[in-house]
C-alpha cells in the first residue's frame, strides 16, 4: 500500500513567487522545490490507491478562490521547523476540506482531531538551524500577499522517501466544477 495524501495543486506563477520568498540556502535548511509545493487538504497515510481515487471520483465540488497571506512556522518536539506561507481561511475551502474527508470517511479515514492550518510549506530545518533565521525569516516576510487565485481541481498524491527526502507523485487528478445552469435554475425556482 501507498502512503497517500489529497492535495490543491498550484499554478507555476504563484509556485515561482513562493520560491522568491524562501529563505537563503544554508546547511540544516531544506527547501522545497516548486514542483513538490502544494496545499494539503488531507494526510491519509497507508491506503489502497484505487478505492481512494474511486470515492475522490464520485465528488462535485465547485472551484474555489485562494488567497495567499502572511507567514509562519510550525515547531516539532524534536526541534525542527518547518516554515511556510499562509493561505486565508475561507468558507469554500473549509466546505472542500470537510466534504473530501465525509467522501473518504467509509473507508476507515479519520481526519485530524486538530483544526485545519491551510499553508503551503517552504522550507525545513533542522533543530540545529539558528533560531534567527526564523525570526528573519518572519520578520522580513510578514507582509506576503497575492492576490486570490481560481482553483480548478485536486489531486490524490503518494509519497516516498528517496535518499531522506519525501518525493512526492501525482497519481490522479480530479476536477472543480462550475455550478451548472440547471443547479442554478433549480436554485432560481426554489
Amino acid at each position: 500500500m501507498a502512503r497517500l495524501f489529497i492535495a490543491i495543486d498550484l499554478p507555476a506563477a504563484v509556485t515561482d513567487a513562493l520560491a522568491a520568498l524562501q529563505p537563503a540556502a544554508m546547511p540544516g535548511l531544506r527547501l522545497i522545490n516548486v514542483n513538490q509545493m502544494h496545499l494539503t487538504l488531507h494526510y491519509i497515510g497507508e491506503a489502497e490507491l484505487e478505492r481512494i481515487a474511486a470515492r475522490l471520483g464520485k465528488l462535485a465540488e465547485p472551484m474555489i478562490a485562494l488567497s495567499l497571506c502572511g507567514v509562519g512556522h510550525f515547531q516539532s518536539a524534536d526541534g525542527a521547523t518547518t516554515l511556510w506561507a499562509g493561505v486565508q481561511q475561507s468558507a469554500e475551502l473549509e466546505k472542500l476540506h470537510a466534504n473530501v474527508a465525509a467522501a473518504l470517511s467509509g473507508d476507515g479515514f479519520r481526519p485530524e482531531n486538530r483544526a485545519y492550518t491551510p499553508h503551503i510549506t517552504l522550507a525545513r530545518c533542522d533543530p540545529a538551524v539558528a533560531p534567527d533565521v526564523v525570526d528573519n525569516f518572519l520578520a522580513h516576510r510578514a507582509n506576503f500577499s497575492m492576490p486570490s487565485i481560481l482553483i480548478t481541481g485536486f489531486s490524490l498524491y503518494s509519497s516516498e522517501f528517496v535518499r531522506g527526502v519525501p518525493v512526492y507523485m501525482r497519481e490522479r487528478a480530479f476536477s472543480l466544477c462550475i455550478l451548472q445552469i440547471e443547479n442554478c435554475k433549480s436554485q432560481i425556482e426554489n
